[in-house]
C-alpha cells in the first residue's frame, strides 16, 4: 500500500480499482465479441486504457498502480474463459435426471446432487 500521488494520507492507491474493473469488463467484451464484431471487442480496451490515464491525469494513482492493475483484470479475465469449459463440465450431462450443482459460502465447500425419478 502506498499514498496517492496528490499527497493524500490514505493508502489506498495500489492497485487502481477502477482501472482493473475496466480492464476486466473490456476483457470480457473481447472474449463475447471477438469473433462477430472485431470493433466493439477491441473499444473496451480503448475505454479501459482511457481509463487507467484519467486515473494518472487526475493525480488519483501512480503509472505503475494503473499498469499492474490492467494486468489483473485482463490476467482474471483469461483465467475465467481458460477455465469456464471445466466448470461447466457435468459428467452426467447424457443422463436425465441427475444434476450436480457446486456450493461454495464463506466457511463451505461442496457439491449438491439431485436425482429427479
Amino acid at each position: 500500500m502506498k499514498a496517492r500521488p496528490k499527497g493524500e494520507e490514505d493508502l489506498q492507491s495500489f492497485p487502481s480499482g477502477h482501472t482493473s474493473f475496466a480492464f476486466t469488463n473490456a476483457g470480457v467484451l473481447y472474449q463475447e465479441f471477438k469473433d462477430s464484431s472485431p470493433y466493439l471487442a477491441y473499444s473496451g480496451y480503448a475505454l479501459a486504457t482511457a481509463t487507467g490515464g484519467l486515473r494518472i491525469a487526475n493525480n488519483s494513482h501512480w503509472f505503475s498502480d494503473v499498469i499492474v492493475s490492467a494486468g489483473i483484470g485482463i490476467l482474471v479475465t483469461e483465467l475465467v474463459y481458460l477455465f469456464d469449459p471445466i466448470i461447466k463440465w457435468n459428467p452426467f450431462k447424457k443422463v436425465k435426471g441427475i444434476n450436480l450443482y457446486p456450493k461454495i459460502d464463506k466457511n463451505h465447500y461442496g457439491v449438491y446432487f439431485k436425482k429427479t425419478f
